[in-house]
């Protein structure tokens, strides 16, 4: 019966957890219990309404974790002329056994038949309905026990056999089905073709196929967070016939208005006002981070850092994991890429962040296809195989590369980087530049906090000299100075000897 209660309670999902991660990547643990809500997105609205109602289609919408995949899918499908059924792989794990698949199909298809033979029934004479659709009365929903791979293509099969085409319910001003299959992101856990669960859940791709694009009888719509998902269902699976999209974040101009309008007025904070500019560097314009990050600033009662935001603090760890190549103790394989391989994808990341995506063959050849599917795999990037329907960034017409989302591109940053990573980098000499280059970084990252200094150090005044100091105090003694010539010296470090006294360098 927990299906039954999905399908009549569709607003009522649950669409957070306790983690984000893929099943296979290094999981950065805070909760994500604030409530979607749906805001704006007239774009989509517009154009997957669009796809929705014409010909039916097997569609994979894809998005990053939480850039709000199912709730978009759910205000178009439960607020248009579609009648959805819905299977959340996530609460019922439908594939785990012919039992479960048989448990999840039957109680959607058997409530959508026993309403829409009423339906019917008010519009149509009996004769005429078996006349137009003639196996859609005779088809019995029974229980069974025991279960087997028969048992689901059986039934898979009795469902095709009596449903009729689309247009029949248009034709009849009847919401047609329009089937939702949510989080599919377990197929990366699944084994080779002889695994049961892999058969099931083929069967069940080319009965959607069947449904879809052979019997014109529903749209079916998986949604996923899996960035291989495409390609496992297309090579893996030898399921081609699947119209892919992708669900980004928010624009710039609709993620300013959600903070504007919604968020700030939902929890009555009036002193982040107009600073959507700032905060947006670090929590980018996907609404959950936005509102998980005015809430965590309201609890603080005016004692809110940037640098204590528990997502940025997560995926600062996530960055130092990544440079020590660590995944998951879940792990179905071992990361591929090494320290410096990390530091030249935080580096490419960084510079392309005004773009928002880096190009995959650009990156393929800066350090090998294997490295960037293992980072991809490992959920240290997000891979997106097109861009259709995506309207937070502009990328090329072509597969690019994305950070997870914005608080890890802000941990990647060099003048925003968490002092113990920059420590380690520094020690081990991983930033590959020259040290005049670390030094003038290191500057940058003693700026950057401190607004309040200029860039003109002729102005500077003692006090100001010594908030520098204070500030760069961990970084300053592993700058290999000695290495620097004589005009490097003269010209970038002599100006600063001030907060460079009692400090003692070992050739």
């Amino acid at each position: 019966m927990f299906i039954l209660n999905l399908t009549k309670s569709f607003k009522h999902l649950f669409t957070s957890s306790n983690y984000i991660s893929n099943t296979n990547s290094w999981i950065a643990h805070y909760n994500t219990n604030v409530k979607e809500t749906f805001f704006n997105r007239k774009q989509e609205l517009i154009k997957f309404t669009n796809v929705f109602s014409a010909v039916p289609e097997l569609h994979v919408v894809l998005g990053p974790s939480d850039s709000g995949k199912t709730t978009l899918i759910y205000e178009i499908t439960s607020k248009g002329n579609f009648n959805p059924l819905f299977i959340d792989c996530c609460i019922t794990k439908p594939f785990k056994s012919p039992t479960t698949i048989y448990n999840s199909i039957f109680m959607q298809f058997k409530l959508f038949f026993e309403e829409q033979r009423t339906l019917l029934k008010n519009i149509l004479s009996e004769t005429e309905i078996k006349t137009k659709i003639p196996y859609f009365l005779d088809l019995k929903f029974k229980k069974k026990e025991n279960i087997t791979f028969n048992d689901v293509s059986e039934l898979l099969n009795n469902i095709t056999c009596a449903l009729p085409n689309w247009t029949f319910w248009n034709n009849y001003n009847i919401p047609p089905p329009i089937f939702i299959i949510n989080k599919v992101d377990f197929l990366r856990q699944l084994g080779d073709n002889s695994n049961e669960e892999t058969i099931l859940f083929k069967l069940f791709l080319n009965w959607l196929v069947i449904n879809t694009k052979q019997k014109k009888h529903f749209h079916a719509i998986l949604t996923c967070s899996d960035s291989f998902f495409l390609n496992r269902i297309i090579n893996q699976l030898n399921i081609p016939h699947v119209t892919p999209y992708i669900v980004g974040d928010l624009s710039k101009k609709e993620a300013e208005e959600y903070f504007e309008e919604y968020v700030l007025s939902k929890y009555e904070c009036k002193e982040l006002r107009n600073k959507f500019d700032h905060i947006r560097k670090i929590t980018g314009t996907r609404m959950f981070i936005i509102e998980r990050y005015v809430e965590e600033y309201m609890n603080s009662k005016g004692n809110f850092k940037d640098n204590r935001f528990s997502i940025l603090r997560s995926e600062d760890d996530g960055v130092l994991y990544g440079l020590a190549s660590i995944g998951t103790l879940n792990k179905f394989s071992n990361p591929l890429w090494n320290k410096n391989d990390f530091i030249k994808v935080m580096k490419a990341l960084v510079k392309s962040e005004d773009q928002g995506s880096i190009l995959e063959r650009d990156l393929i050849k800066e350090i090998g296809y294997k490295k960037v599917n293992s980072l991809v795999d490992f959920n240290f990037l997000y891979r997106r195989p097109t861009n259709n329907f995506a309207y937070d960034i502009d990328p090329p017409d072509e597969v690019v590369l994305t950070a997870r989302n914005q608080p890890s591109l802000y941990a990647m940053n060099f003048s925003s980087i968490s002092e113990n990573l920059l420590v380690l980098l520094l020690q081990n000499n991983n930033l590959q530049m020259n040290e005049i280059q670390m030094w003038e970084h290191v500057l940058t990252r003693g700026l950057a906090p401190n607004p309040e200094l200029s860039s003109d150090l002729t102005i500077f005044s003692k006090y100001d000299f010594k908030t520098l100091k204070n500030t760069l105090q961990q970084l300053i003694p592993f700058i290999r100075l000695y290495n620097l010539t004589s005009k490097e010296f003269l010209d970038g470090v002599l100006p600063y000897m001030k907060i460079l006294r009692n400090y003692v360098w070992t050739y």
